[in-house]
């Protein structure tokens, strides 16, 4: 679990030593998570869009689990949607919140109003909300329901949801293990004007191990977050045993610790992350909490916040092994003199906010004035305190930009990654300063003897002072007004309006106004109307507080209703109200100058229409009387004049006349005409009778004995009886129509053949399909006559085609159907070799075993002839292959079968001449003979001594069980360690017990471990080597204990074997 899970994340990281590796983020050097590396303004930034967690609530078909460290407001997944009741009014919702058990819901957001959850009572009915303004508001009394499910182990199903689902939800949907809200939406278009609320909550998220105290409970200790990321099933999934909690407890110490004069924790731990977010960019992120480091060394993760420790060693320049590497200062590119960025709590009302920037006059000042800028973002940073003191540390961690990197002795093994050291040089002229280590590893000198390669980094106790600077945090918005409250509309008025069109119409209108939104982020207003009685709303928009409605109609009551939309999209409540439209009550003038003609049973009215420009039409009224009281309609005109037909002869009628605008208002009438239908005369009927026939086109041909020499002759057609023939007229000449042969339209009976001239019909004479055969006289087609192709297949009778009708050469191989030649139709022996194309007879051609011994010609068969694996071992022939037949290398070891080469087949000598022809680990115990290894073959000082011991001891705390010293020489040496630990309870038979063991090497701790059980339970160790250095005793010590509680007597026996190894 622990290497699986440390190679998968090492993948996407940066090895730096072969004891350990670091992640880099923000640095040129590959050391450090986040804060804790050499921050660089223009190298990638900690990802945080995935590390914010669902803001607002999220569907979809699959959805990422979310985390919660801390206590922070998010939105959720949205799990389930379910309508019930006979109108679908009410709606039920889950929203999951975390993929984990959570400590609490604290308060409840619906938009813009929240409700503490204290206030919600058992049943999860929301009585009370308090808006963004402040106060309180009852709207969704009896209207919302919202329940609580923290997510535990033993979770049961929502009663209240399984007993109202139409039984979809049921007493199996648990959701274990998911913290999630129930909510029941009751529909009202007026308290949810928008639509499905948006719900979010603020919650106190996951409860995290701490090993110190032994507890699992809610914290925001960012140590404590941190370690349960490393062994949780959706981070590393390490072992607890692969965690160094001493550090682990050192960092949540640290972290807890309150600064005095600000009144704070030094770092907490509050934000939230979804699961599809990468391991590397949530720990980076996590890390940016308490501008920690996070490694991997000697088999346990180790992290450290940022914080000062004393320096563990002093070194000089003895303790060298090797030149130093220097790196004085950062590229212009990686420095930088400001930091800022962002954070996100309930300081900034959970919206992400910009901290105060940090910056550094003196810093500014040795950059010659140029101001560089860091943007550093702390997604699980809460407020501007801790903001601020974390990017101090980044600024002046990053100013601290002296970089070594040397080889030193041994004893440096005893410092690890984040420790402090100072070094003293003469040559750079260092006394005593301070150094970091950023990394380290074993190296070889070139005389083979073990050095430690360490990199530093200068740092100072100055870079985590605490500095008032006097900067204080305001809120980007403190003085703006929530983008969600103040919408509501008031003194909503209407008013009759209209207006004149450019045609003279008139139309219409109703003008709203009303009281501006107290709201800076309206965007517009919503405006709607109808008619009272209808059952849908027309809508439009506004910018302003005032809109013109048209058209209206007339003595029709409409609602108007109106409320502002802010640039959320979030709209307040509708202000309402009813108008009965009245508009235009003005009647046009009436017309004047009114006359009326009588003619042939119809009679024509004209008038002169009055100024009003909204003037619409005239109605035209009739009567027998003068009397306008007993008149009635007969027609409109929007025009100045009307023609009554239909009417009788030597009829006398009265008109009178009323003008109506657009609106509909109409003047009175106009006085009185009269007018009296006439016979009709015979001249009027005989220009009556021509008119009807001209105007269609007709004209009647005139019988004359001389064409008419002037006059208006236009379509006119003369028979002239002089000549006998028909003339029309052209324009300006009489034209002889039937001499022309040109146009018989007007001729009546049959043409006699003597009538045509001979060659009259041409082509353009026939129509088409006119010469059918009957027409055409036998032989009369001739072969000049047939066009090119005109004779086609379908043209050709059955048999037509003799031999004697084809051409020599006529038939080419084109002209034959495929496999229409067969071998009756090819005369014996005709085909000879000098027919046959080139590559003609292929393999398909040749039948079965016709090629003989015979048909090959000697030396015809070369090597490329043969296919591939072709010769078998039955194709040759006995002791055909000698030596001169077998390639140089041929002949390698897996062409060998088992056990054919014997040892009279090896040569005396020359087989293996060097150590190099044998591989590693190849002579084991087995292929030593007894008593090979003689004095000469074990190098000098090689085994100088060993030791052994074994104890048996009743344990209580921790109890010396074996123990052994050896005295050690001038020089390096190794001391290889093996043994074991044999545990057995004594007491309650049967009953488990608990024990401890450890190693030491003098009085240090070097290997250690718990165990349980019942009966005997044993412990082996073997190769652990320890290196020691110069003369003395080491000593090392088995140690046995008993742990936990119990009447158990434990029973230890140790078993220790030592051996020394000098170089």
């Amino acid at each position: 679990m622990a290497f699986s899970a440390a190679a998968a994340l090492a993948s996407s990281v940066t090895f730096t030593t072969t004891a350990g590796f670091t992640f880099a983020t923000f640095g040129s050097i590959a050391v450090k998570f986040a804060l804790g590396a050499a921050l660089n303004a223009l190298m990638p930034k900690p990802d945080i869009g995935g590390n914010r967690g669902y803001q607002v609530n999220s569907k979809g078909a699959a959805l990422d689990h979310q985390i919660v460290y801390g206590k922070v407001r998010v939105g959720g997944a949205i799990l389930y949607d379910e309508a019930t009741g006979t109108k679908n009014d009410y709606l039920h919702r889950i929203i999951a919140v975390a993929g984990h058990q959570i400590q609490s819901f604290d308060r409840i957001y619906i938009n813009d109003a929240y409700v503490d959850v204290s206030n919600i009572d058992a049943n999860g009915n929301v009585s009370s909300v308090t808006l963004s303004d402040g106060t309180s508001s009852d709207r969704y009394d009896g209207k919302l329901r919202i329940k609580f499910h923290l997510g535990a182990s033993n979770q049961a199903a929502d009663t209240n949801l399984v007993s109202e689902s139409d039984g979809l939800w049921t007493s199996a949907h648990r959701l274990r293990g998911i913290a999630y809200m129930y909510v029941r939406i009751k529909f009202d278009a007026d308290v949810y004007p928008n639509g499905v609320p948006t719900f979010t909550a603020t919650i106190k998220g996951k409860k995290v191990y701490n090993p110190s105290s032994g507890l699992t409970v809610w914290s925001d200790n960012p140590a404590l977050c941190l370690r349960d990321y490393l062994t949780s099933n959706y981070g590393l999934a390490e072992d607890a045993d692969n965690i160094d909690d001493t550090l682990v407890n050192t960092a949540v110490n640290i972290c807890n610790q309150t600064n005095t004069g600000a009144g704070t924790t030094r770092y907490t731990c509050n934000g939230s992350f979804t699961t599809a977010s990468s391991p590397f960019d949530i720990i980076n992120n996590l890390l940016t909490s308490m501008g920690g480091s996070l490694w991997y060394a000697q088999g346990k993760w180790r992290m450290k916040p940022a914080y000062w420790t004393n320096p563990v060693l002093t070194l000089d320049e003895s303790d060298l092994r090797s030149s130093i590497s220097l790196s004085t200062r950062h590229s212009r590119r990686d420095n930088f003199n400001i930091v800022k960025g962002t954070f996100r709590g309930e300081e900034s009302d959970w919206q992400t906010t910009d901290y105060p920037q940090v910056d550094s006059p003196a810093s500014i000042a040795a950059d010659n004035g140029q101001e560089s800028v860091a943007d550093i973002n702390l997604p699980f940073t809460d407020n501007s305190i801790e903001a601020r003191r974390l990017g101090r540390i980044v600024l002046e961690r990053n100013r601290q930009q002296l970089t070594i990197t040397a080889a030193f002795g041994l004893n440096l093994m005893q410092v690890q990654v984040g420790d402090n050291i100072r070094l003293n040089n003469s040559r750079f002229g260092w006394t005593n300063k301070e150094f970091e280590v950023i990394s380290w590893d074993f190296g070889l000198t070139d005389g083979l003897d073990l050095q430690v390669n360490l990199t530093l980094r200068e740092t100072a106790e100055s870079v985590f002072d605490e500095v008032d600077d006097g900067a204080a945090y305001e809120r980007d918005n403190g003085n703006l007004p929530d983008a969600f409250g103040g919408l509501i509309v008031n003194n909503l008025s209407a008013q009759d309006s209209g207006r004149l069109q450019g045609d003279g119409s008139f139309v219409n209108s109703v003008i709203l106004n009303w009281d501006a939104a107290d709201n800076s982020f309206v965007s517009h207003y919503e405006v709607q109307w109808k008619p009272t009685s209808d059952a849908a709303y027309f809508s439009t928009t506004a910018t302003v507080n005032s809109v013109e409605l048209s058209p209206i109609v007339d003595a029709i009551q409409y609602t108007f209703r109106v409320r502002a939309i802010s640039f959320a999209g979030n709209g307040g409540p509708f202000a309402t109200i009813t108008h009965t439209a009245g508009g235009d009550t003005t009647a046009p003038a009436r017309p004047t100058g009114v006359t009326a003609d009588g003619s042939f049973k119809y009679v024509t009215i004209g008038w002169t229409n009055p100024a009003d420009l909204d003037l619409s039409f005239v109605e035209i009224y009739e009567n027998t009387s003068n009397n306008s009281a007993g008149a009635y309609l007969v027609g409109t005109s929007s025009g100045d004049n009307f023609v009554r037909p239909n009417l009788g002869l030597d009829q006398t009628f009265y008109y009178f006349l009323k003008s109506v605008d657009y609106s509909g208002n109409k003047s009175g009438f106009t006085a009185g005409v009269s007018a009296t239908t006439t016979f009709l005369d015979d001249p009027d009927f005989a220009n009556g009778i021509y008119s009807l026939f001209t105007e269609q086109g007709l004209y009647a041909i005139r019988d004359v004995t001389s064409l008419p020499a002037s006059g208006a002759f236009v379509g006119e057609k003369v028979f002239n009886r002089t000549d006998g023939r028909l003339y029309q007229w052209t324009g300006s000449v009489w034209e002889d129509v039937v001499g022309g042969a040109e146009d018989f339209s007007d001729l009546e009976g049959a043409i006699a053949g003597a009538q045509i001239p001979d060659g009259l019909i041409d082509t353009l004479k026939l129509a088409n399909d006119a010469v059918s055969n009957a027409k055409i006289a036998v032989d009369a087609i001739q072969g000049d006559v047939i066009a090119a192709g005109a004779i086609t297949e379908t043209k050709i009778g059955s048999n037509a085609i003799t031999t004697s009708k084809i051409s020599a050469g006529a038939i080419t191989a084109s002209e034959l159907a495929a496999n229409s030649v067969t071998a009756t139709q090819i005369a014996a022996n005709s085909i000879t070799a000098s027919e046959i194309a080139a590559g003609a007879i292929t393999a398909d051609e040749i039948a079965a075993n016709a090629i003989t011994a015979a048909k090959i010609t000697a030396g015809a068969i070369i090597a490329d002839k043969i296919a591939a694996g072709t010769i078998t071992g039955d194709k040759i022939g006995a002791n055909q292959i000698t030596g001169n037949n077998i390639n140089g290398q041929t002949i390698t070891g897996n062409k060998i079968v088992a056990n054919t080469i014997t040892g009279g087949l090896i040569a005396a000598s020359g087989i293996i001449t060097n150590s190099a022809q044998i591989n590693n680990s190849v002579i084991t115990n087995a292929k030593i003979d007894n008593l090979a290894v003689t004095t000469i073959k074990i190098a000098n000082q090689a085994v100088s001594n060993t030791g052994a011991d074994t104890g048996v001891a009743a344990v209580g705390g921790y109890t010396t069980v074996a123990s052994v010293s050896l005295s050690t020489g001038g020089g390096q040496t190794i001391v290889n360690v093996a043994g074991e630990f044999l545990f057995g309870g004594v007491g309650g038979e049967g009953s488990s017990y608990n024990g401890a063991w450890r190693i030491l090497k003098g009085s240090t701790v070097i290997d250690s471990g718990n165990l349980s059980g019942e009966g005997n339970l044993t412990v082996p160790f073997s190769g652990l080597a320890l290196t020691t250095s110069g003369s003395g005793t080491t000593t090392i010590t088995l140690q046995c204990a008993r742990a936990g509680l119990g009447d158990n007597t434990v029973i230890a026996t140790a078993t220790l074997v030592t051996t020394e190894l000098k170089k």
